[in-house]
């Protein structure tokens, strides 16, 4: 896979030979490992295997979680971003327009269907269909094997996901179709993020932001309290309160690692006035009080764990 610059975003491209003797795949553990906003020349599903993340999407943003199951089409703009202190792990097969093509005949159902909707379309999976379609995407990228003849074996291997690949491809088509006749209130196209919050999002990144608390992020956001608190529980499955206490608690465990201010001045400068309150935030979303953090590794929560926390600004 390489990349092209095209007015400023990277167009990425396969070997169409290559992908026609052996399927791609891609299997990326944090969004660090994610291309930045690029477009590419072929078709790609995507599953998000666990936690949770922004998708930026042809000027929009969507909320992914674990079992986030999305069709990119060549003419999509797109990359990936951390939501708080959540992080991804993602499942990536791609395939060439040709395939695209022909499963469309194959399944009687226009082209428009998929390429048609401005975003991309996503599904939310659930068991037991979530981990069937994990298995079939991560059996696409299975090693291999090294026994034998390397040549004649790894040829027939390539050969035989290959064939893998494009009997499953109809069945991940399928899934998004049938959400659409069956009405279970699966949409075809993700819902997007309002511009107002996510740019709302980026400012309350800022410690200024997120240390003065809800008042901060009412006013920023210029809208009603009770809309505002709708829209979060509605596109972030939190609340504002929730999401502003995740950020303190993230700059809290930062500055203990630092070593050189006490907890109760920690506890202020991350805007509580209360060290009670401080401390049961603390222990909800890191499993231990603020003096023994710093004694422990300081890797992040495990990936879908709720770290969210907190009750009041």
């Amino acid at each position: 896979m390489n990349s092209s610059d095209l007015t400023g975003i990277p167009k990425l491209t396969l070997d169409s030979e290559s992908l026609l003797r052996a399927p791609g795949f891609q299997h990326q553990f944090s969004v660090r490992e994610t291309y930045p906003l690029h477009t590419h020349t072929f078709y790609e599903f995507f599953l998000i295997n666990k936690g949770k993340g922004i998708h930026r999407i042809n000027g929009s943003s969507t909320l992914l979680s674990e079992g986030s199951f999305a069709l990119i089409r060549p003419s999509d703009v797109h990359g990936y971003g951390f939501l708080n202190q959540y992080d991804l792990e993602l499942i990536n097969v791609p395939f060439l327009p040709a395939h695209f093509d022909q499963i469309c005949r194959l399944m009687d159902c226009p082209r428009s269907l998929f390429t048609r909707p401005r975003l991309c379309p996503q599904l939310e999976l659930k068991e037991p269909l979530l981990s069937d379609i994990r298995q079939k995407m991560l059996r696409i990228g299975e090693p291999e094997s090294s026994q034998g003849s390397s040549a004649t074996l790894s040829q027939a291997a390539s050969q035989q996901k290959r064939r893998y690949l494009l009997s499953v491809l109809p069945w991940f088509f399928y899934q998004f179709v049938s959400s659409m006749e069956e009405g279970d209130n699966l949409p075809l196209e993700s819902l997007p993020l309002p511009t107002w919050l996510s740019a709302l999002l980026h400012q309350m990144e800022k410690p200024e932001n997120f240390i003065a608390g809800l008042p901060r992020l009412i006013s920023l956001a210029n809208l009603s309290q009770e809309y505002v608190n709708r829209s979060f529980r509605r596109y972030l499955h939190m609340s504002p309160t929730e999401f502003i206490n995740t950020r303190r608690m993230e700059y809290a465990a930062s500055l203990l690692l630092e070593g050189r201010m006490e907890i109760i001045d920690i506890c202020h400068e991350c805007g509580f006035h209360n060290l009670s309150h401080f401390y049961r935030i603390f222990q909800r979303q890191y499993g231990c009080s603020p003096g023994k953090f710093e004694f422990i590794s300081p890797s992040p929560p495990p990936f879908g764990q709720d770290t969210s926390a907190g009750t009041r600004p």
